[in-house]
């Protein structure tokens, strides 16, 4: 997603624009470069919500969403998918759940993308959901993951639909159900979570762009106008949908409403599944 995002920026600004990846920790290194460095503006952060809620789980966590970030504009929605291993001989989430009350050794890990505290969360969630104890094994990024799941060695997984849909389309994971509301367009034939009998796991989240927190407000506002005339652009959401992200952008004010308003939805969240929040 980011760079076909960066491409179209590219051809709109005629200035390079350059994509790096920072994989592992649920996207804490983005947030952390921006902290140390990227004041000038010239460095923006293409993150997904989990990454700043996951804020919450751990006082060690690298930078603070609220101090050390400045929002520019939300680019759009997405869902998580759950899916299996393609040797796990399941087709539902019920079927799963009775493949995992069968008792072998080991059929209860699930991996997942996440900072430790993250699969805290994910890993008590299931667990609550499926009435079996689950363990969570963390991946630096969404490649080692479905590696793991092809080859059979993790049984199942969690990750945003964007990052599952190309596995699941050639055939190295299967997703079982998604996290939305609804089904999603670019993916019809996959059931919602509530659909397959566990609206508990219910969940959206939404990607967004961010600056470092001493980027002066032109700069912010120059990025905005940027950024959303690419998102808004048909070929470039029509793309993006493709992905699983539904393109939505806002101003940076919005933006950061939203942030504090999901940071307080998953405050209440965590503390339901007894998780103290880091406030």
């Amino acid at each position: 997603m980011a760079r076909l995002i960066a491409a179209a920026l590219e051809r709109r600004t005629g200035r390079r624009v350059t994509v790096e990846n920072r994989p592992g920790g649920t996207g804490a290194a983005a947030g952390e470069a921006l902290k140390v460095g990227g004041s000038d503006g010239s460095m923006v952060a293409f993150m997904p919500s989990p990454s700043l809620v996951a804020k919450l789980l751990g006082p060690t966590y690298p930078f603070d969403p609220a101090i050390d970030l400045a929002p520019i504009t939300t680019a759009g929605t997405y869902i998580d998918a759950f899916a299996v291993s393609p040797k796990v001989d399941v087709a539902t989430i019920a079927e799963y759940v009775e493949w995992l009350k069968a008792g072998e050794p080991g059929r209860n890990r699930i991996g997942a993308t996440a900072t430790d505290a993250m699969l805290q969360f994910y890993t008590r969630l299931l667990s609550r959901e499926f009435g079996v104890p689950m363990e969570g094994q963390a991946f630096r990024g969404t490649a080692p993951l479905v590696a793991d799941m092809a080859a059979g060695k993790v049984p199942a997984g969690v990750a945003g639909l964007t990052s599952f849909l190309v596995a699941h389309r050639g055939n190295r994971v299967r997703i079982l159900a998604t996290s939305g509301s609804r089904r999603v367009s670019v993916a019809p034939d996959l059931p919602t979570a509530a659909e397959a009998g566990y609206p508990g796991l219910t969940m959206e989240e939404w990607y967004g762009f961010f600056a470092a927190a001493q980027t002066s407000l032109s700069l912010i506002y120059a990025w905005n106008e940027a950024l959303t005339a690419v998102l808004k652009d048909k070929e470039v959401s029509e793309q993006l949908s493709q992905l699983g992200l539904e393109v939505e952008t806002s101003t940076p004010a919005a933006c950061g409403e939203r942030l504090a308003a999901h940071m307080k939805k998953w405050q209440t969240t965590l503390q339901g599944l007894g998780i103290n929040p880091t406030l």
